[in-house]
């Protein structure tokens, strides 16, 4: 699939859902471990088998017990065979083939579908785990593979695939805007950021608000209502975290409408009650819309 067909949507990694195609660029390893145990748990949580490729540096007994949380639940997950960790290269210099590993993932995920997972949950350290690659187009070679053959079909919902870079080597580099441009999902760079798309008359956010992304949610809020026609809207069914602060000022800012100004909130459940507990349910300029659970 030619990457300009692409256009990413920005989510937090507790987010993810089967079927996503997601790109992660770190910048310090904490961040790139933290997101990790993350994308990690959520696959325990859904049943899915996991499995990690990193970098030859890194043994996978280490990564094991970070992404689990300690010794003991690392040798369970690891016994149990929920949690495959690997830092082996995937073929010689000079023998990369596309093809032939795309169809390996193929492989992997009918495996972990006839041993009774719910699906496969795979992370990729794309720059160097791929190692000893001739350059850096293959990667984004296998990466466009990849999403063609396992994205396009009709296994899609069973599969969530993660791509991660290390900004620090390759960030500016062609082949890593290009990684970036092929895939439909890409990570919030750290946990408990809050991004704002704007499109149209609509305003979505991903990611958390809380207090500390309290200034970058009023600045969403702010370019919300500045925007043109009778109605306007509001997309937070991505949001991991959404605080009472926060709904209270979605609700004050329905509530300063007025008519023909309206305000559309699409929204998850826990999140509609909490907007109709702070008063939500009463305002005829307010109408709240669920779409997820």
């Amino acid at each position: 699939m030619p990457a300009q067909d692409l256009h990413g949507r920005a989510v937090g990694v507790d987010r993810l859902q089967p079927g996503d195609h997601a790109f992660f660029a770190y910048s310090d390893d904490e961040t790139c471990w933290e997101i990790l145990s993350v994308f990690t748990q959520q696959g325990f949580e859904r049943d899915e088998k996991v499995g990690l490729l990193v970098d030859v540096t890194h043994a996978p007994g280490w990564v094991a017990e970070r992404v689990t949380g300690g010794p003991e639940a690392a040798r369970r997950a690891l016994r149990d065979g929920r949690l495959v960790v690997s830092n082996a290269p995937r073929f010689a210099r000079g023998g990369f083939d596309a093809t032939r590993l795309v169809e390996g993932a193929r492989r992997r995920l009918d495996t972990v579908l006839a041993e009774g997972y719910t699906g496969l949950r795979s992370a990729s350290e794309m720059s160097l785990a791929l190692a000893p690659i001739d350059n850096l187009g293959q990667a984004v070679e296998y990466e466009i593979a990849l999403h063609a053959s396992l994205f396009s079909t009709g296994q899609k919902s069973r599969y969530t695939a993660l791509c991660y870079w290390d900004e620090r080597l390759f960030g500016g580099t062609d082949a890593m805007k290009e990684a970036r441009s092929v895939h439909p999902v890409i990570l919030l760079d750290r946990l408990g950021a809050l991004h704002a798309s704007v499109s149209g008359n609509r305003v979505s956010l991903t990611g958390e608000s809380d207090l500390a992304s309290r200034a970058e949610f009023d600045k969403a809020l702010a370019a919300l209502t500045g925007l043109p026609g009778p109605v306007l809207v509001l997309d937070i069914t991505d949001l991991s975290f959404f605080d009472a602060h926060s709904a209270g000022a979605v609700v004050r800012l329905a509530a300063g409408l007025t008519a023909p100004r309206r305000l559309e909130v699409h929204c998850r459940s826990a999140q509609r009650r909490l907007l109709h507990l702070l008063g939500g349910k009463s305002l005829a300029q307010l109408s709240i819309i669920t779409t997820r659970l």
